[in-house]
Formats: structure tokens, sequence, C-alpha cells
């Protein structure tokens, strides 16, 4: 039996806008590769590449929320704090009702952990992220 490949959007920063197109280019031309994905990882903003494409996101719609959060961010030197969850309601209001069941098992995050930047692993399990893999990455 052949196990279709795992997908991983690395932490790209602005170059996200191109992995939003590389999504979209999968969607169109090779969908099932996106469909049958075991696991659909992404770091930094690659994370929210991961979670448009788990969740079933137009790319039309990932592209206009990223460039949002990252105009705002050119203001915020410190852009990776607190502030980001000021951004919820927006995720909120774009992300399908049900994107905690499709999610569930399939999205994992990178992330450092700020208790002891450790390098860890989320997966996303209906109501909350739970760590799969250590700082052994």
């Amino acid at each position: 039996m052949v196990v279709p490949p795992s997908i991983s959007f690395s932490g790209s920063g602005f170059m996200a806008t191109y992995q939003l197109g590389v999504a979209q280019s999968l969607l169109t031309y090779a969908p099932w590769m996106l469909s049958t994905a075991p696991c659909v990882l992404g770091a930094s903003a690659g994370s929210l590449v991961a979670a448009a494409v788990v969740c079933g996101m137009s790319m039309s719609k990932c592209l206009y929320l990223s460039s949002y959060i990252c105009s705002n961010a050119e203001y915020n030197a410190q852009f990776l704090t607190p502030r980001l969850l000021s951004y919820k309601h927006i995720l909120h209001k774009h992300l399908p009702s049900d994107a905690h069941k499709l999610a569930n098992g399939r999205l994992y995050v990178s992330m450092t952990r700020l208790s002891d930047y450790k390098h860890i692993v989320m997966s996303f399990s209906q109501t909350y992220f739970k760590p799969v893999v250590g700082s052994t990455l």
C-alpha cells in the first residue's frame, strides 16, 4: 500500500504569498495531493497556509488575510507578541465553523515554546493543541 506524502510549509514570513501560489497550483492541478496528505505541517507564516489547506479555505481569501496581518506587522517591531492574538477574530470570521474537525489529526504547527525556548510541534486535537514532538527535531 502506498502512503501519500505529507506536506510541509516552511516559516517564510512575507514569502507566504509564494506558498499560497503553490497551494493554489496543487489545488488546481493535483488536488488529490492536498486532500490525501495525512499530515499538513506549517511553521510561522507557513502555518497559516497549512491551516488554509486543511480547512479548505480559498487561497485568495488566505492571501487577503496574510496581507492584512503583514501590513499591520510593518508597524510593529515585535510582531510575534501577544498582539497577534488580536487577529483571532479575523481567523474565526474566515475559517469554516467545522475547522476544528477538519484540522483534527492533520494539522501540525511548529513553534518555539516561550517558557524554555524549545522547538516543539503541536497537533490540533478537537479542543486544544497537544505536543507531539519535543526538541529532538
